[in-house]
């Protein structure tokens, strides 16, 4: 979503500032607290926080504060609002326009009465020029007209101006007042025709959103009376216990109260070390338990309202009509005053009603707003057939545009799970030797390091040996035994409480996670363990740049090391380490200030507030978290990067449709408006004319129904899955990876 608590300089004077800020309309109850907490800004004298205007003046000291400075700090600490002013306006009704799209259903019935009233009029004709509005055909037109009555009066009473709808009503009854109820009718039928075609889209829209969301719910094991029962996700409450096994995933969040387990929270941290639970801890739902069992007191659970916020985002916000289609609504109601005033200047030249009704008949709004709607539609529905819920045509718009990209690493860019990527032995002894012996050390136990280093071992040809007990140091590393000597693999931290250390000195790689594996007081040797990318990153990343995004950069909390790394393998063109939450979110704020449009790509809580203030937010993979789900704009269920530059591909096209049924509607109205005033054309064959230029670029928005998948996306297939994947973990109120 674009930054909608960013100001903008209305004013500005030495010492006196005035600032407009969009979302601060919504914030009425904190202005004292925003005031405040601007005050608290080195060198601002007052602040005066306006909701109502959505302004902010600033009275300040221009000897030790400059205008870009303030802008800065004032940006900084608004931006903490833009989450709580975006979840209002997605509560908010679409109010915009107050023109009711009538659906398929109601419109099959009007063009089914439409034909009637045509048939019934051919045997029962009425052609007293005193009574042109008893006839059949007449009266039938004046009743399907109420609606658009109705819609035309209500745009004369709020915008004090003649919308589509009252230049329709106009022509319709111009035209039985001239005895042509049947041209009536043809008007109606034609508008009905192509309006259908917009609604059949939207609504084809709707039910591939809802059938993408229908999935079987999670089964989990409850706790009841002492027993422990497998019931559905939807039977559990708050309050209940929850009980999660070893190798299962965690449908809920609440608190451990009983029992001990190692957690893999990657889905929620991006931290791919598993963690200790214990009585008291802290988990949450996409969690998954390695080893043990916990016992959960549920405080949150999943149900059909996520659900309902995600279809809810989808279909209805104002804020997520495109730019160009609000540009479309103006542009065509700015035109239908001109409609009457070449009625005005026609009939006045040539003083034959006929020839300046057709100046009514034929206008430019209903297939530029048509069209317009109907192309943003049919995208949003590709894109739910290929895994990527769009939630407005504002978005595609803003995709089309954007220059810059950011990326998140682990679970966007990497994989997230652990590969060992490279293995250091002490002097005189050999690396199957090393290997072996930590494989040992770490045979039968469920933490991801150790699942790596037995594949490292396995894919070198190498097996454990005999060895004791295999016992895990909760947070440290495992040991066991080996010919009556002890072997440990696992952190310094672990080697330094068990004495060991490296005899000779080394240099330590700086290109994983350093794993130590010690026989007895002596490490051996180091493991390093790396979160290695996905497969397809880097050629996501140059078909990016193929479609025209200038810069393309990585965002991570890891080391510094670690990203360059990263950035070096998948291509990008700069990265920054070591980042907080907020440190991304600024970071999309600096490009923004610069007058870039920015899309973010992230999966996880950590991304949020980047995913919040970007352009575009884009929540990436099954496993995304609900708040990720929530602040993002554009949520892909599939794990491949490749549906990115798709994403791209297909926001183009939609914009390149969009112009093409502009210049098409411009061009063929005009030259009907022409012919119409200059020759001795029917006022029938005028509104043919007009309404067929209408049901033409609606039909053309129609073919992006059709998008290639595979050509945009790749392979259908993985979709459904990672649809269902992604919406399971929305029901539950699912986290995902920072």
């Amino acid at each position: 979503m674009s930054n909608i608590m960013q100001g903008s300089i209305v004013s500005s004077l030495r010492g006196r500032l005035r600032v407009e800020v969009p979302g601060l309309s919504q914030l009425f109850e904190r202005k004292k607290e925003i005031a405040e907490k601007l005050s608290c800004i080195r060198g601002v004298r007052s602040v005066q926080v306006t909701p109502v205007t959505g302004s902010i003046l600033f009275h300040y000291d221009a000897a030790c504060l400059d205008v870009e400075t303030l802008m800065f700090e004032t940006d900084s600490r608004l931006s903490e609002y833009a989450l709580d002013v975006h979840r209002a306006q997605m509560n908010r009704c679409d109010e915009d326009d107050g023109e009711e799209t009538m659906t398929v259903s109601k419109l099959a019935g009007r063009l089914v009465i439409n034909a009637a009233g045509a048939v019934i009029g051919r045997f029962l004709p009425i052609t007293s020029a005193r009574l042109p509005f008893l006839s059949v055909e007449a009266l039938t037109a004046l009743g399907l007209s109420a609606p658009l009555a109705k819609s035309a009066l209500k745009g004369l009473e709020t915008d004090l101006r003649p919308n589509a709808d009252f230049l329709t009503v106009t022509s319709i009854i111009a035209s039985i007042l001239l005895g042509s109820g049947r041209s009536a009718l043809l008007i109606l039928a034609l508008s009905d025709i192509a309006e259908l075609m917009t609604s059949y889209t939207i609504e084809r829209t709707r039910s591939s959103i809802k059938d993408m969301l229908s999935v079987d719910e999670k089964m989990v094991w409850k706790s009841e009376d002492g027993h422990v029962v497998r019931v559905n996700l939807d039977e559990v409450g708050t309050g209940d216990i929850v009980v999660v096994h070893t190798g299962e995933k965690i449908a809920v969040d609440g608190a451990v109260i009983s029992g001990q387990g190692i957690v893999d929270e990657s889905a929620i941290t991006g931290e791919f070390i598993p963690a200790e639970k214990h009585e008291g801890s802290e988990v949450f739902a996409g969690s998954v338990v390695k080893s043990g069992v916990i016992s959960i007191q549920t405080a949150k659970v999943g149900d059909q309202t996520v659900v309902s916020r995600i279809i809810g985002m989808v279909e209805s916000s104002a804020l997520k009509r495109a730019p160009i289609q609000r540009y479309a609504d103006r542009f065509s109601n700015y035109l239908v005053p001109l409609n009457f005033l070449l009625f005005a200047v026609v009939y006045g030249v040539t003083k034959d009603p006929r020839r300046a009704l057709k100046m009514l008949v034929i206008d430019y709004s209903c297939g530029i707003k048509l069209s317009t709607a109907t192309a943003f539609s049919a995208a949003i529905n590709a894109g739910v057939r290929q895994g990527m819920l769009i939630k407005g045509g504002a978005y595609l718009e803003q995709m089309s545009g954007a220059n810059t990209v950011l990326f998140d690493k682990t679970g966007t860019v990497t994989e997230g799970r652990p590969e060992i990527v490279r293995l250091d032995v002490a002097e005189g002894l050999s690396r199957e030797d090393v290997l072996s012996l930590a494989m040992s050390a770490e045979e039968t136990s469920a933490h991801p390091i150790a699942r790596a280093v037995l594949d490292y071992g396995r894919r070198h040809g190498v097996e454990p040996v005999a060895h004791g007990e295999v016992v895990t140091e909760v947070s440290r590393g495992t040991r066991t035994t080996i010919d009556g000597k002890t072997v440990r693999v696992g952190s310094m931290r672990y080697m330094s409480e068990n004495g060991a250390v490296w005899q000779k000195p080394y240099e330590q790689a700086e290109q994983g996670i350093a794993n130590y594996v010690a026989l007895d007081s002596e490490i051996i040797g180091v493991l390093y363990a790396m979160d290695k990318p996905k497969e397809n990153v880097r050629r996501a990343i140059n078909a990016l740049r193929y479609e025209g995004v200038g810069d393309i950069e990585l965002l991570t909390g890891d080391s510094d090391r670690q990203a360059q790394l990263i950035a070096e393998l998948v291509g990008t063109d700069s990265y920054s380490a070591q980042l907080l939450p907020e440190d991304k979110a600024e970071t999309v704020l600096k490009l923004q200030n610069h007058g870039n449009s920015v899309v973010m790509v992230g999966d996880g809580i950590n991304d949020a507030p980047a995913l919040a203030f970007a352009d575009v937010g884009i929540s990436l993979g099954s496993r995304s978290t609900d708040i990720a789900i929530e602040t993002s704009d554009v949520v892909i269920s599939r794990d491949d990067p490749m549906t990115i530059p798709a994403l791209r591909r297909m926001s183009r096209e939609t914009m390149r449709i969009v112009h093409q049924n502009f210049a098409m509607v411009v061009a063929i109205n005009t030259v009907g408006l022409i012919l119409g005033a200059s020759s001795n054309i029917s006022v029938l064959a005028s509104a043919v004319l007009h309404n067929s230029s209408t049901i033409l670029v609606v039909a053309n928005s129609l073919r992006l129904l059709f998008m290639n998948g595979e050509k945009a996306a790749g392979s259908d297939n993985g979709y459904r899955q990672g649809s269902k994947a992604l919406v399971q973990n929305a029901k539950r109120g699912g986290r995902g990876r920072a």
